[in-house]
């Protein structure tokens, strides 16, 4: 006669699917089995064409929406060279060329309320004709010391910020100067050469170079990035925040759960402990990305403020995400939580990953997303300059806090719940082993697997001594 330990083994072994008795293709139900395995790959599918179809379409067609960027022109000069900018640009004028905005000098009375615009965000650049550029270029063309001082860089000089979308700043904003400045060069010959050639001195051979090279431009930079890590800044470490909340938290569910949080714990202490964990985490979490930012920025220059700035920013966006994971995943399916997390992820890419003047209007929802507040935030920090949009990108990030503090709670409680349930429905199992005899497996959330080991487990227990059951066991 088989021993209660060995029976009960035997019965484990045989409602688990790794058990000795292996079934026969004639008893899998393999038609389901790959009728889910094609919706699970068409899902992942749909999943991946639509969210980089999102993604491909803030690129669609950009080229052609550089008019949006505009660009401030103020002529000090009224000369000969203001009105070779202004023919240059009538030449390029296209909607691929960031659009010109001509100002009034008076407007302006400084080279500092002009840079000021630049920082407040007004303009994307600023192109300034200097005063009596016009003037400096004809006496150089009639030689002497004139034409040694002349330096054609200073005839014009422009203004930019490197630090507001650095690869678009690089390929559309400093490219188009140079388009200008050359165009600039054909529009003066054109507008002046014939008078040039006059009073041109062509046996001094300095003028001559200037006449070959008359007009040119200065560029100040606000705020240089010289490292190459600055096209991560908006594309993929906008997208590392929400992975290491999403794999954080699924590792803190599992320890909650082995440990016995939610069982053992009321749900005050235990939501105090998980709200500690949370904050120390993130803090933690937005340490190493700052660090990373700053152990490779190579010659940008950046100050010990602005780290602290950056790291509370990173913070806040990451406690942010944390919160609104957890609640997500209180809520939803284990197998729903990728295909979130994905969408999740793409959305706020697209939202930082170009500027929304040069993408289509759709996208511009897109405000309302925390990383592009976030990536606004960072981008004040680091031109080190004010913040006209903090108004709008703050109480962006409060509210998404909010909500998310709101959903980390009511997750918290429904965890404890449903932990008290099953707490309870053991505690009355035990009790009444008979008044759960014959319940549907399906009715009361545990599959028929489950329910043979634990018919198994439950089986009575020889008062066999411990070594001989243990024999019996091996033997198995």
């Amino acid at each position: 006669m088989v021993s209660a330990p060995v029976s009960a083994l035997n019965r484990v072994e045989a409602a688990l699917p790794n058990g000795r008795n292996h079934a026969t293709y004639g008893s899998v139900p393999l038609r389901k089995f790959f009728v889910a395995a094609a919706v699970a790959a068409v899902a992942v599918l749909l999943l991946l064409l639509l969210n980089l179809a999102y993604l491909y379409g803030t690129l669609y067609h950009q080229t052609e929406r550089g008019a949006a960027f505009h660009i401030l022109l103020v002529d000090y000069d009224e000369g000969v060279v203001g009105r070779s900018v202004s023919s240059a640009y009538q030449h390029l004028k296209s909607p691929s060329f960031p659009t010109l905005f001509t100002q009034p000098s008076s407007q302006y009375p400084s080279f500092d309320t002009i840079i000021q615009d630049v920082r407040n965000r007004q303009y994307w650049a600023a192109i300034i004709v200097s005063q009596g550029a016009s003037q400096r270029l004809s006496a150089a063309l009639q030689g002497g010391s004139a034409a040694t001082t002349y330096e054609p860089t200073n005839a014009l000089t422009y203004i930019w910020n490197e630090a507001r979308y650095p690869s678009t700043a690089d390929s559309v904003i400093e490219s188009s100067f140079a388009r200008l400045i050359h165009a600039t060069r054909v529009a003066y010959n054109s507008i002046n050469g014939t008078q040039v050639l006059a009073t041109l001195a062509q046996d001094d051979p300095v003028a001559v170079r200037v006449y070959l090279d008359p007009i040119d431009g200065n560029v100040i930079n606000l705020n240089p990035m010289p490292q190459g890590t600055k096209v991560f800044y908006n594309t993929i470490s906008m997208a590392m925040p929400i992975l290491q909340q999403f794999f954080f938290i699924l590792a803190l569910n599992a320890m909650s759960t082995r440990f016995r949080i939610y069982k053992d714990l009321a749900p005050k202490p235990s939501g105090i402990m998980r709200a500690v964990v949370a904050a120390a985490y993130t803090f933690v979490g937005a340490l190493c990305m700052t660090g990373y930012i700053w152990a490779f920025r190579e010659d940008w220059s950046v100050r010990g403020y602005q780290f602290v700035e950056t790291w509370l920013v990173l913070w806040l966006l990451m406690h942010i995400y944390f919160c609104l994971i957890d609640a997500a995943t209180a809520v939803l399916p284990q197998p729903a939580m990728p295909f979130l997390i994905v969408t999740w992820i793409f959305l706020n890419i697209s939202a930082v990953i170009s500027p929304f003047e040069i993408t289509p209007g759709f996208y511009r929802w897109g405000y309302a997303l925390p990383a592009y507040s976030t990536y606004e935030m960072l981008t004040y920090i680091w031109s080190n300059g004010p913040a006209p949009e903090l108004h709008r990108s703050l109480p962006v990030m409060f509210a998404w806090w909010l909500v998310g503090l709101a959903g980390a709670i009511l997750a918290h409680r429904r965890r404890c719940r449903l932990a008290s349930s099953v707490v309870g429905l053991q505690l009355s199992t035990a009790e009444n082993p008979s008044s759960v005899e014959g319940q549907n497996p399906k009715r009361t959330g545990v599959s028929s697997t489950e329910e043979k080991c634990t018919n198994a487990a439950e089986e009575p227990i020889s008062s066999e001594p411990a070594a001989t059951r243990r024999e019996e066991t091996l033997e198995l």
